[in-house]
């Protein structure tokens, strides 16, 4: 078992308590902690009342005092004009502004528990999810208004939304006057509903508490030194893990400032860190991929200290392009997942200055790992198995399912995996995506490694598919960088001097676009209809 408290303690100073939870759980966490973001907000706001907390791309800026003030109102509103209470099930469906940093404070605040819609879904896909999630509510920009017609019919509230340059959406409660009450949200309750990534038949209801959140943000202040004089831009949604817990909540608990945007546009990303001096980042690779095809534009961006990475791998060449473009920020990959509230294994030194570079780090404070194989039995370090987690980061339930994937709080992950003696944890593949050719196991990260130190190879995602020989074959996508001439014949030839042949994709088909889920992960399962 490979727990991070212990790996943490000889980098940093830490000084964790255990506490054992009603229902029996036992959590290593940090000292205390404010019981629920809305707390963790007061707190930052009686530190740094006259400082911005959230600016918006709308140029709308809320200062510590201003958000806790237009929560309280909204949260009031909320309980005794919408009749939303303790515990009921809220759908929010909005853009990245100040409304939807409003509203997550104000249903914190009553105990409601918050089902975050992604904006990028298509109707069908909302309803679906809102099919799963017993909903009281719904409040959503008012683009997705007629999306939940159907949902009013039936007794739903919908509050929907328009929000504009000249004034905050929910101005229009002001002239009510309802009273503000205490924050109900306890500790252990239900903080958060996200689905995860998985198609929408598939997706699971992931229910985090306001514990889940209070140490996954303090988890990431710790590792990466955060404090009150870092600002951040979302270059992800804030419906998603990462955008709500690594950035939105981080920076909101250490007092620091957010920076919003609608939606994303690489260089309106950059423009924002260059002109507001942004000083730390996180996003998956895929956004670091857009963010690299600007940097001729950007050459410098001297503020920003730190970048983390998380979503997916990292391939070493990206890591390495990001150093030299900005050779003085330090880049930290991060293996987490919804499960997790976002952090479950960070690089603590900078990537290109570490041994471990092609590894996703160690676990975080109060985390524990094992790899175990088919049978369950604990793996020693070295040898590759299923990776499993426990912590005070780790969801409380799936909503209403019971499945062997969460069994004595110890939940797996899906991926396969090793730890190296010094606690360092290798991703090599999602289990359900490892290749199996005539009985030759491939990951594709393995493959992709390859694909990635061709020069003129700018994506490149490998996929299993059907073979009436071997069972299954690797094939690629691949997208170019402008200028690249390569065709498939050349690419194979290229890996037989590197790779056994077994391993050399059958196929490559080249694209212009490598297809994303709407959380901005790769699409395999779409990747693989290609073929």
């Amino acid at each position: 078992m490979y727990n991070g408290t212990e790996l943490w303690k000889k980098r940093i100073p830490l000084d964790m308590v255990t506490k054992t939870l009603s229902n029996g759980r036992v959590i290593e966490t940090f000292p205390d902690l404010p019981e629920n973001m809305y707390k963790a907000l007061t707190v930052s706001a009686g530190k740094y009342p006259d400082k911005y907390a959230v600016i918006d791309d709308m140029g709308r800026r809320f200062t510590y005092s201003d958000l806790v003030k237009e929560v309280d109102r909204f949260a009031a509103c909320l309980k005794h004009r919408f009749g939303i209470h303790k515990g009921d099930h809220v759908a929010l469906m909005v853009y990245s502004s100040n409304e939807f940093c409003t509203a997550y404070l104000a249903l914190i605040k009553i105990g409601a528990v918050t089902v975050m819609l992604p904006t990028k879904y298509k109707e069908p896909e909302i309803r679906s999810l809102v099919n799963k999630a017993d909903l009281k509510c719904v409040i959503c920009d008012r683009d997705f208004e007629g999306w939940f017609e159907s949902d009013r019919k039936k007794g739903i509230t919908v509050i929907s939304y328009k929000p504009s340059h000249e004034k905050f959406a929910f101005d229009e409660y002001k002239d009510e006057t309802y009273p503000i009450e205490p924050c109900e949200g306890g500790y252990e309750d239900h903080a958060v509903m996200m689905f995860t990534s998985g198609t929408t038949s598939e997706s699971k209801g992931v229910m985090l508490t306001n514990f889940n959140f209070m140490h996954a943000a303090a988890a990431y202040k710790a590792c990466f030194a955060v404090t009150d004089q870092d600002s951040t831009v979302l270059p992800v949604p804030s419906y998603m893990i990462t955008g709500l817990s690594a950035l939105f909540d981080l920076i909101i608990y250490s007092g620091g400032t957010v920076y919003l945007q609608r939606i994303f546009h690489a260089d309106q990303v950059l423009e924002c860190i260059r002109e507001n001096q942004i000083t730390f980042i996180h996003a998956a690779p895929t956004v670091y991929n857009l963010l690299l095809e600007q940097r001729d534009k950007f050459p410098e961006l001297p503020s920003l200290r730190c970048m983390a990475c998380g979503g997916s791998r990292t391939p070493k060449e990206k890591i390495k392009k990001i150093h030299e473009w900005l050779p003085d920020c330090e880049f930290h990959t991060v293996y987490g997942m919804t499960e997790t509230t976002s952090p479950g294994t960070i690089l603590p030194e900078n990537a290109i200055e570490s041994e471990h570079m092609g590894s996703n780090g160690i676990p975080v404070p109060g985390l524990c790992y094992k790899i175990v194989d088919e049978d369950g039995n604990e793996l020693p370090a070295g040898e590759t198995g299923e990776i499993m987690v426990s912590g005070a980061c780790i969801l409380d339930c799936y909503y209403k399912l019971d499945t062997d994937l969460y069994r004595d709080w110890w939940l797996d992950t899906g991926d396969v995996g090793y730890f190296t003696e010094d606690g360092y944890c290798y991703v090599m593949d999602r289990k359900k995506d490892m290749i199996n050719r005539g009985g030759e196991k491939i990951t594709s990260i393995d493959v992709e490694n390859q694909l990635y130190q061709i020069e003129g190879i700018a994506d490149a995602v490998v996929v299993g598919v059907p073979h009436k020989v071997y069972g299954e074959t690797p094939v690629a996508l691949i997208r170019l960088e402008k200028g690249a001439k390569w065709d498939e014949a050349g690419i194979q030839e290229y890996l037989r001097s590197r790779m056994a042949k077994y391993k050399i994709p059958s196929r490559i088909i080249f694209t212009e676009e490598i297809p994303l889920t709407p959380n901005g992960k790769v699409n395999k399962k779409l990747i693989r209809t290609m073929f």
